[in-house]
């Protein structure tokens, strides 16, 4: 009995071992949002006063031949301060049976009174009109279905008045499903065809019209009302800092202007200034980061709570003198400042802060920073509950697709060792002969499998991302079924047949790139990792001007588009820098004359400073003339001087005025898409030109211990199981030598 059991241990531990060979168990938990945080809010109240929370009476069509005529009269509502349009992706459906999805978002700063959707389409001539149709739904509840007809090649516009008790805060979707049949001279012809198709114009919207909530001094709509929907530029936002712009204030204002311009669109309007500037700026809006010491007097007297020798900080949401939205961030400890920007770039954070102050204890960052930390050796790892909440469902005949968004951040690129692991489930009523899955990430197929009726109640399909698409950039991957029917003419479409599952354990490891890249093309790297900071180091000048920080801001902005709290950006005056504060990515800017870093890597500059420093030198890619070179600003990307695997940016200008043509550049986001390769200099007409400097651009990083955990892990795991096996048999073996020996003795007695 006791044999057996020892044995079923040791088949136990095999078949543990067996799992984690086989790559079965990667999906771990990563601190991903659990189902429960995934989950959306409840629907949005009806405004009962409002015409436009009036409940209409929705009943979706089943039978394409008795559903309405398209309602082409656009609604009529009262009128409101604010609309806001998201347009759907030009899309085309074909098929028999096809869908578009557009998701909108609602903040919840917004007292919606109504929303509508505008759709305009072309379908296919050869349509037949008694069998097909259009159905929209909200959020997964069908609201309106019309039927689709062929008019004379025209495009046909409907408009659908959404229900309000169908729109919830956060995002929404509008799917728009169509139904689409053939029609010959003897009836209809149900095959795939390209012939049966719909086509949605990218000018299609859903609208909708909102007054704006009085943020009431709340803390917890932050960024509101400093940042807001009808005010996508930030024009009239200002953070400033004291006169004394100590460091901790200069870093703790550029994560809030990388954190904010995430919200701009077109331009970027957004001032960084000192105070004394702020009259000459006349904001209407205001966030003021000082430390208590520097901060004036009239300012101490609107914070709602002074700092104390805790070295806590506090936030104070009040108003100016003249009235106008004011926050105030202070501490009597310069580096908690920054903890305080941390927590209003946090909005898991800023959601609990429901009066107008809060106090941001010292060291309360520091836990988040270890929890990133902890999960670097499972990072790239999730399940589709970590991501979706749920599965993901197929209902329908022939080519069915959904989207699988990735949480990674905009600056991720795939590396090697991705894998996906799909279990999955399906119809039995499937024609097998023809129907399969696919996988794509982006728009590259990747995988695929046909599907069988031996594995329908449970199907598996495990593979390694194809070498081609390593070093990538995706942030969805799509997954498509084919479910053909066999025997499927002319006969009646049932919604919820056929069908496809893919089930909620189904995981994807995506490792990202440790590569370096020394590109303007790839604008993240290296000042950004996995949507944090990289480890960089702001050198300014020792008494920086309004003008500097605005340039600065405008860069930070540039790279910071999206990035999310506690990275590493730190700030240091160029007259304290020095070579053991090199181990950074460093970005500095100013003139020869104005920031004491440039001088000392002039040398290392692609377009290096004449002696004097009012100009820029000619070099073997472009021959400048003398009045010329003293008139541009040049954005140049080196490697750092001062450590191996480092990045610097140097903004450099001939002149100050130089220096602000620069920044008004980096405002329109057009311009900035036109900064490319590795340097690029940018005229007084503000035309640019743009040169490719270092030859080999990407540089592997070292990984950190834990990195190389990961992406050798299943070498680790063998090497383990193969280390305990032979020090098993060593242990067995040197044990039976033991016991002959003794035996020996024993019979020699």
């Amino acid at each position: 009995m006791k044999i057996q059991k020892k044995i079923g241990v040791y088949l136990g531990l095999v078949l543990f071992i067996m799992q984690g060979l086989t790559g079965t168990a990667y999906g771990v938990n990563t601190g991903a949002p659990t189902s429960a945080e995934t989950q959306a809010p409840p629907p949005m109240n009806n405004d009962p006063e409002g015409g436009a929370g009036d409940e209409i009476d929705f009943l979706p069509v089943t039978d394409p031949a008795n559903a309405p005529e398209p309602d082409v009269t656009e609604p009529v509502y009262d009128p409101v301060s604010h609309t806001q349009d998201e347009f759907f992706t030009p899309t085309t459906l074909k098929g028999i049976y096809s869908s578009a999805d557009l998701y909108f978002y609602v903040q919840d700063y917004w007292d919606v009174k109504y929303v509508y959707a505008q759709i305009q389409y072309d379908v296919s001539q050869l349509l037949e009109g008694r069998l097909s149709s259009m159905t929209l739904s909200v959020n997964d509840v069908p609201i309106q279905s019309y039927r689709l007809e062929y008019k004379n090649g025209s495009s046909q516009i409907l408009y659908v008045k959404i229900p309000m008790s169908e729109v919830r805060s956060g995002y929404n979707s509008l799917k728009l499903s169509a139904y689409a049949r053939l029609f010959d001279e003897e009836g209809c012809v149900d095959d795939y065809s390209d012939a049966n198709w719909l086509r949605i114009d990218g000018t299609s919207f859903v609208r909708c019209g909102y007054e704006s909530k009085d943020p009431e001094h709340r803390i917890s709509y932050f960024p509101y009302p400093f940042m807001s929907t009808y005010n996508p530029t930030g024009e009239g936002l200002a953070i400033a800092v004291s006169d004394q712009a100590a460091n901790g204030e200069i870093a703790a204002a550029m994560n809030l202007m990388a954190d904010l311009s995430t919200d701009t669109k077109d331009r970027n309007d957004i001032q960084v200034c000192l105070l004394s500037d702020l009259a000459n700026i006349n904001p209407n809006r205001t966030i003021l980061i000082s430390g208590y010491e520097n901060l004036p007097q009239e300012y101490k007297d609107r914070v709602a709570k002074a700092p104390d020798s805790s070295e806590n900080a506090t936030v104070t949401f009040t108003d100016d003198s003249n009235g106008n939205p004011l926050l105030i961030i202070t501490s009597m400890a310069d580096d908690s400042l920054l903890e305080a920007a941390y927590m209003l770039m946090d909005g898991n954070r800023t959601a609990q802060e429901g009066s107008n102050t809060a106090t941001v204890e010292k060291g309360s960052a520091q836990i988040a920073i270890d929890g990133s930390r902890q999960n670097d050796m499972i990072a790239g790892n999730y399940t589709f509950e970590d991501i979706m909440g749920s599965g993901m469902s197929f209902v329908g005949p022939f080519h069915q697709e959904n989207y699988l968004y990735l949480p990674v951040s905009r600056d991720f690129v795939l590396s090697e060792s991705g894998k996906v692991a799909l279990k999955f489930r399906y119809s039995e009523n499937l024609d097998f002969t023809r129907s399969l899955i696919t996988v794509f990430w982006g728009d590259v197929p990747i995988a695929s499998k046909r599907l069988s009726k031996e594995y329908a109640s449970g199907d598996e399909l495990n593979f390694e991302i194809p070498r081609d698409v390593i070093g990538t950039a995706a942030s969805s991957i799509k997954i498509s079924f084919d479910l053909e029917i066999a025997d499927m003419i002319c006969t009646p479409r049932q919604s919820d047949m056929p069908w496809a599952y893919i089930s909620k354990e189904s995981t994807v490891f995506l490792p990202s790139s440790a590569d370096v890249t020394l590109s303007f093309d790839l604008k993240a790297s290296p000042f950004r990792k996995e949507g944090k900071f990289n480890d960089v180091m702001l050198v300014v000048s020792d008494a920086p001007s309004s003008d500097e920080l605005n340039l600065l801001g405008q860069v930070v902005a540039m790279y910071g588009n999206g990035v999310e709290p506690y990275g590493s950006l730190l700030v240091k005056r160029a007259g304290a820098f020095t070579k053991e504060d090199g181990d950074h990515n460093l970005i500095t800017a100013g003139t020869y004359g104005s920031n004491g870093l440039i001088p000392q890597i002039n040398n290392e500059l692609s377009f290096r400073y004449s002696p004097d420093g009012t100009g820029f030198e000619s070099n073997e890619q472009l021959i400048l003339s003398e009045e010329y070179a003293k008139t541009i600003g040049v954005l140049q990307l080196i490697k750092s001087p001062y450590a191996l695997n480092r990045g610097l940016l140097a903004v450099t200008g001939s002149s100050s005025e130089a220096l602000l043509k620069v920044e008004e550049f980096l405002r329109q986001s057009r311009q900035r898409d036109k900064i490319t390769k590795d340097c690029v200099i940018v005229a007084p007409d503000s035309s640019v030109t743009a040169f490719q400097f270092i030859q080999n651009t990407a540089v592997m990083e070292e990984p950190t211990p834990m990195e190389k955990l990961v992406r050798n892990k299943r070498s680790v795991i063998f090497t383990a199981i193969a280390t305990s096996a032979m020090s098993m048999m060593l242990i067995a073996i040197i044990i039976i030598l033991l016991r002959m020996r003794t035996y020996r003795k024993m019979d020699e007695k």
